[in-house]
């Protein structure tokens, strides 16, 4: 404890003796000087002396007495309201405490503390930890300042929110929020913990949680397709996935409607909602069970959920934003928006093309009321752009200078970049091109307020050919055929993305067929386009779908040559021999997955050569999927390949990456190629650790 000021009353029985002996000593020598200089009678001055000596002796004496008296009765009272306050803070304080030294044993502590942790035996000495279940040494980082603000009640309110993990303590079978208050002692260091009993507040907090409502929409997202693929009546189908649906939510005793045909809207509690994310949505596993023709095409269903909001009207347009995210993974799951996060499950089938004729027209008639309202376009793709985002950017090129001839149109591409060099050699001889390609710094000098700026092949802000563009643009749409990961943090005017699509040049395609009149011909556009349709397709044997042959039979039609567009892909010889390190080092996990690491030779071809060494471990017997890694200058790039039975992308996108089921990719920029690979194999392990989880449910 701080040092004490010097209290004189403490010693008020040692002043009468100390002043008699000063008087004595004081009239003494005041007599021999009078008796010296004053010549009187020594007889008559003794007594005068002796008299006053008397007189202030007795004075003093009386007072002394008088104010110790006074004191001794107080300080009686106060030891006995001290004593009295001790124990009553130590017998009959309600609140448990306890006071420990640094090391966190137990020096002392109240009967409350003792009854609530109801030990047989002493309990001094022994450690916190162990008696109320707490991390002391977390716990300390929460401890209360040593002067207290005077203003503010010791027991004040307490929020749930405000309590932290560390501060949670169990006493018993009661839960208690620890307050922690240092105290100081001979140079030695406690602290005193006071134990507030929250038990209630957390069961009436469970219980809010648990009755919390849960806002979800229902669609069956693979009808129009089933309709390109079988000729039969499937309403029996789509009935008895409505009847199981209505049953699940029935079950879980929620709220469930169809507001359109096959499109449904449900609402149930957290706590139902709890036990479908540890199931991991097992209705969707029921609904593959229904199956529709001869081909045993699975229905597929999407759901968008949220628990984010604080009114229904909130939750209820979150549920929307997910079910459009889930569709635009390509359907076949939840996708589930909390106030942690965004969560997915499912996404166990591939998906089929959804798209039907006329769709294209539509989403180009809603472009096309947005570049009438803009100054100039810029049309923008992905880094180290590939035949397919080099075609892309070039066909929304043509369409725009056909359709609106006075809009200044630019590509912002890598203009250095051997895919580039490799496939606009013709095109660039024509002189509506000869100044479209900029690239990304030049494209910051054409930006403005007015300016339109279509991302294609792309909707991930950060692979960007110029992310910073992006931040800067007042107006976007996005174009894409790949998975949308996350939501954006700008809503684009215009999002068309459609995982079924087996390229962005497809859907670039179909644009073109419906909205440009028959007799106008693009060739050199033309054989870029049916190049990138060729990459993603890998010459047409993956991914395809009957849309994918109607788009490149247009492009052949509008002057593709498919034997020139084969010329892009010719690789230089040390390409070819950096390839062949892929095979050497592959081996088989989990008896059906390759895997393949190796050391690029510093070409910017080097995450294509890791791609293409992927497809071609595919070709092995037996191997469901392939991964292959490069290491590059600037890090190492992963590509990841499957036959359909395997989810890709769900492992992608578990290391940071993404794609499509059955095409996918990563980029590690501060791992090495070891480490990148034990990366991939325990995303690997955690994928089929889930499925093996759904399987148990």
């Amino acid at each position: 404890m701080h040092n004490k000021k010097f209290d004189w009353l403490t010693h008020l029985e040692e002043l009468p003796s100390r002043i008699y002996v000063i008087l004595a000593v004081a009239t003494l020598a005041t007599n021999t000087i009078v008796c010296v200089f004053a010549h009187t009678d020594p007889a008559l001055t003794g007594i005068i002396s002796i008299a006053i000596y008397t007189l202030i002796s007795l004075t003093v004496y009386l007072l002394v007495k008088h104010r110790l008296n006074l004191y001794k009765i107080e300080s009686s009272a106060s030891e006995a309201q001290t004593k009295s306050v001790v124990f009553s803070f130590k017998n009959q304080l309600k609140i448990p405490y306890a006071v420990i030294d640094e090391k966190g044993k137990l020096i002392t502590a109240n009967s409350a503390f003792s009854t609530a942790i109801s030990h047989k035996g002493t309990v001094y000495g022994k450690d916190i930890s162990e008696l109320c279940n707490i991390n002391l040494e977390k716990l300390l980082e929460y401890v209360e300042p040593e002067e207290l603000d005077p203003n503010e009640e010791f027991l004040g309110n307490i929020h749930l929110n405000d309590i932290v993990d560390a501060q949670l303590a169990t006493l018993g079978q009661i839960k208690y929020k620890t307050e922690c208050y240092p105290l100081h002692s001979k140079g030695r260091e406690y602290y005193m913990l006071v134990f507030f009993d929250v038990t209630e507040l957390i069961e009436i907090n469970q219980r809010y949680r648990n009755h919390f409502a849960a806002v979800g929409y229902v669609v069956i997202d693979n009808l129009e397709e089933i309709a390109q693929y079988v000729r039969v009546d499937y309403q029996d189908q789509t009935r008895e996935a409505g009847r199981l649906l209505a049953d699940w939510v029935s079950d879980m005793g929620g709220i469930f409607c169809e507001y359109e045909n096959n499109k449904f809207l449900m609402v149930f509690t957290h706590e139902s909602l709890s036990e479908c994310i540890r199931n991991k949505f097992s209705i969707l596993d029921a609904i593959h069970k229904i199956e529709i023709g001869d081909a045993h095409i699975p229905l597929t269903v999407s759901m968008g959920i949220a628990t984010i909001g604080d009114k229904l009207e909130e939750r209820k347009y979150n549920a929307m934003v997910s079910l459009d995210m889930a569709l635009q993974r390509g359907g076949d799951q939840v996708v589930l928006k909390t106030p942690t996060g965004i969560f997915y499950y499912g996404a166990k089938t591939k998906t089929l093309q959804k798209r039907t004729k006329g769709h294209a027209k539509i989403i180009f008639g809603k472009l096309a009321a947005i570049i009438e309202n803009s100054s100039n376009v810029l049309i923008m793709g992905h880094r180290s752009p590939d035949f397919d985002c080099i075609g892309a950017c070039v066909g929304m090129t043509a369409l725009i200078r056909n359709m609106f001839p006075d809009i200044d149109v630019k590509v912002v591409t890598d203009v250095d970049s051997d895919n580039f060099k490799a496939c606009t050699s013709r095109l660039l001889m024509l002189s509506d091109y000869q100044d479209t390609f900029i690239d990304r710094v030049s494209a910051l000098e054409y930006n403005n307020t007015e300016t339109l700026l279509i991302i294609i092949d792309a909707n991930n802000m950060s692979i960007l050919e110029a992310p910073e563009l992006a931040k800067n643009s007042f107006k976007k749409v996005i174009i894409d055929h790949h998975i949308k990961k996350e939501e954006f943090e700008y809503e684009p005017e215009l999002s068309y993305i459609d995982p079924s699509a087996s390229s962005a040049c497809e859907l670039i395609a179909e644009m073109l067929e419906e909205v440009l009149p028959p007799e106008v011909s693009f060739n050199e556009e033309a054989n870029l386009m049916i190049a990138g349709i060729m990459l993603d397709t890998k010459n047409f044997t993956r991914t395809v779908g009957m849309r994918t042959f109607a788009a490149a039979l247009y492009l052949k039609n509008s002057g593709a040559d498919t034997e020139y567009a084969r010329t892009f892909f010719e690789e230089a010889f040390e390409d070819y021999l950096s390839e062949s390190q892929f095979g050497s080092g592959a081996k088989i996990y989990r008896d059906r997955i390759a895997i393949a690491s190796s050391v690029g030779n510093g070409s910017p071809n080097d995450r294509i050569l890791a791609a293409k060494a992927a497809d071609k471990l595919l070709s092995v017997r037996n191997v469901s999927a392939a991964f292959t890694l490069i290491l590059s200058e600037s890090g190492v790039n992963l590509s990841a390949r499957s036959d359909g039975s395997i989810n890709v992308q769900l492992i992608a996108e578990h290391i940071g990456g993404g794609g499509h089921f059955d095409s996918a990719g990563a980029f590690f920029a501060d791992l090495s190629l070891e480490e990148a690979e034990q990366l991939v194999i325990n995303a690997i392990d955690a994928y089929f650790d889930n499925l093996d989880n759904n399987d148990e449910n």
